[in-house]
């Protein structure tokens, strides 16, 4: 993955979660009542971090993306992207605060679209066990809002690597030069 790695898995779980809940029903941002509005899903990237790990094991790509051209270590670095998954509706016009008889249909529907298909190219979507201590830590990081049904999911590892090298031309002759050495200066 290259440096849009995170918009691209965010943007996938994005369009996983709307085709079992509704094209418009996801919304990608903070878990904000006025910004949610009276979407159903609120889909919040909390955390991101170094792959504990994989971050310093080398990882090889092809430089020319020829899947039957040489390997070469590539300079990547392996994340780990906890997710927020939050049903977050309420019924009624202009956002009454009642909630929505059907949020844990769609909360079921969400572990349900993302535990058929459990990866996002070569990273693995899990639910992570969150307590609710450390549920309320994250919620209390919004303390306007108030909380809502939540699950964390952990996509890993998500991989953030460097361009990979330009390559030269291959070497298609090669000149043999003879003749005698010129000495090199003498060091001290």
């Amino acid at each position: 993955m290259t440096a849009t790695a995170i918009n691209r898995v965010t943007r996938v779980l994005q369009a996983r979660l709307a085709a079992v809940i509704g094209t418009d029903e996801v919304y990608i941002g903070p878990p904000v009542a006025e910004d949610v509005g009276t979407r159903k899903l609120c889909l919040f990237l909390f955390h991101v971090a170094a792959n504990q790990t994989m971050r310093n094991e080398p990882r090889y790509v092809s430089p020319a993306g020829d899947p039957d051209g040489p390997l070469v270590e590539a300079e990547a670095l392996p994340l780990d992207l906890r997710y927020l998954l939050s049903v977050f509706r309420t019924a009624g016009v202009g956002g009454n605060g009642n909630a929505d008889p059907d949020e844990l249909v769609t909360l079921g529907q969400a572990v349900r679209a993302l535990h058929e298909r459990p990866f996002v190219e070569d990273a693995r979507i899990t639910v992570e066990p969150y307590s609710m201590e450390e549920l309320s830590r994250v919620w209390g990081l919004f303390p306007q809002t108030s909380y809502r049904t939540s699950m964390v999911y952990l996509v890993s590892p998500v991989t953030v690597e460097v361009d990979p090298p330009v390559t030269g031309a291959p070497v298609v002759r090669r000149t043999d030069r003879q003749g005698p050495m010129q000495p090199g200066p003498v060091l001290p």
